[in-house]
């Protein structure tokens, strides 16, 4: 693997330096965030505690990543200004530090409560079905039937004449 340096900018108000880089990785996987951390600490001429990599990402199909880095002058600077999650990303599974992972609940023993208990060989009690309300008794059709009439017999009245007809005198 071979780390490039594009771009690098002093940034005096943060007291770092902020680069951008690609690392050539032909024939083998994205690298490791620590080996390009190592590989730009010793072009940078800082200690490797105080580079961080923001960012490292390959492009689909290619063999090349690129990157986000900053290096600072001091430990101080490094933690007054980089979040707490860059920091973790860049140190080794086993270097974490084990106060920031959440605390193991302890196994409290399982006490037994006096409960009475049921045979198995009880069958559960049936439900019992409750009965149905009865529906209302029904209106006669007949009531009903009026209104259809009355709109039947409207609609057989003869098309008044004139336009209607489709006739012209």
């Amino acid at each position: 693997m071979k780390v490039e340096i594009i771009e690098k900018a002093e940034n005096p108000l943060f007291k770092r330096t902020e680069v951008k880089f690609k690392a050539d990785h032909a024939g083998e996987p994205t690298p490791k965030r620590l080996d390009v951390r190592a590989q730009l600490a010793v072009q940078l001429g800082v200690a490797e505690e105080l580079v961080v990599i923001e960012k490292l990402a390959s492009t689909h199909g290619r063999q090349v990543a690129s990157g986000i880095a900053r290096a600072y002058n001091s430990r101080e600077q490094l933690e007054g200004l980089e979040p707490k999650y860059l920091l973790q990303r860049g140190l080794p599974k086993e270097a974490k530090p084990e106060a920031e992972k959440p605390p193991e609940k302890p196994e409290k023993p399982k006490e037994e409560k006096a409960k009475p208990e049921k045979p198995k060989a009880e069958k559960p009690p049936e439900k019992v079905e409750k009965p149905k309300p009865e529906k209302p008794p029904e209106k006669p059709k007949e009531e009903v039937e009026k209104p259809k009439e009355e709109k039947a017999e409207a609609k057989e009245k003869p098309p008044k004449e004139g336009r209607a007809s489709g006739k012209e005198s």
